[in-house]
């Protein structure tokens, strides 16, 4: 330190410890480097449980892709898309932690932060979607294993909409009710089961029933995935509520289209 510099120190500050020094100024080794990467990793993979789910969701795309025998290029491409997944994520955590570290109070500007790179995560989320069907659809294997799956009967005597939207009332029915019981959500928000997704999953149902198309179900699916994303995104619903929401959905849209002989109505 210079002496102009020790005449501008503040005389009641005390001087910087030899320990506080060399941690300023030591250099890092790239061993300690990549554990200080790690712990950030880790820290993300513990506290956050949307990465939980990217990994999950990872991990069964990775065990299909191999049982699929998917190329070497097609591989290649669900790891930068599932990557680029994660490495959003783990931007969008710092983002808001340092945005709690500046703002002690509610402020639109922090909430147009946290919002714009929750937006990222959701663009990473959506182009990774897109690289998964352009990879899976067009796969052999995966043709093959769905012609083998039974194709289930078509509705025949109630109108395939007027099933749908005794459906959609049956589930608003069964959402208010656990509303008014649990005393949890509003009108529109919360619950203990989301009724997003409920709706998604039975629109998904009753479309792989009615058209017995895979590829136009697998779409409809990713849409559904999507809404249910947007829910955890956003912290109204926790996963097994999203679970919950797509057993309803699911049960709901069986129940009327499969239930007894394809109809529920003689």
């Amino acid at each position: 330190m210079s002496e102009a510099q020790r005449k501008q120190r503040d005389p009641g500050e005390e001087p910087a410890s030899r320990h506080e020094l060399q941690w300023r100024y030591e250099r890092k080794s790239v061993m300690r480097s990549f554990r200080y990467a790690w712990d950030g990793v880790l820290f993300v993979f513990t506290s956050q449980r949307h990465m939980r789910v990217h990994a999950g969701i990872i991990a069964l795309v990775l065990v299909g892709a191999w049982g699929l025998g998917v190329s070497e290029l097609e591989l290649l491409s669900l790891l930068v898309a599932m990557s680029l997944v994660l490495i959003t994520e783990m931007i969008n955590t710092a983002v808001e932690m340092t945005v709690d570290l500046v703002v002690d109070s509610y402020n639109p500007a922090a909430k147009t932060i946290k919002d714009i790179a929750a937006g990222a995560v959701l663009v990473a989320s959506v182009y990774a979607l897109i690289v998964a069907g352009v990879v899976f659809f067009p796969n052999d294997r995966l043709r093959q294993a769905l012609r083998m799956i039974p194709y289930p009967p078509r509705p025949h005597r109630t109108g395939a909409m007027v099933l749908l939207v005794i459906g959609i009332i049956g589930i608003g029915l069964i959402i208010g009710y656990l509303k008014y019981k649990t005393r949890r959500g509003a009108f529109w928000r919360g619950g203990v089961i989301s009724g997003h997704t409920a709706l998604g999953m039975l629109v998904t149902t009753s479309i792989a029933i009615l058209t017995r198309d895979w590829a136009v179900t697998l779409l409809a699916l990713s849409l559904a995935l999507l809404v249910s994303q947007s829910r955890l995104q956003a912290r109204i619903h926790s996963p097994l509520e999203i679970i919950l929401g797509a057993l309803l959905g699911t049960a709901v849209g069986i129940l009327l289209f499969l239930w007894p002989s394809g109809y529920l109505i003689p």
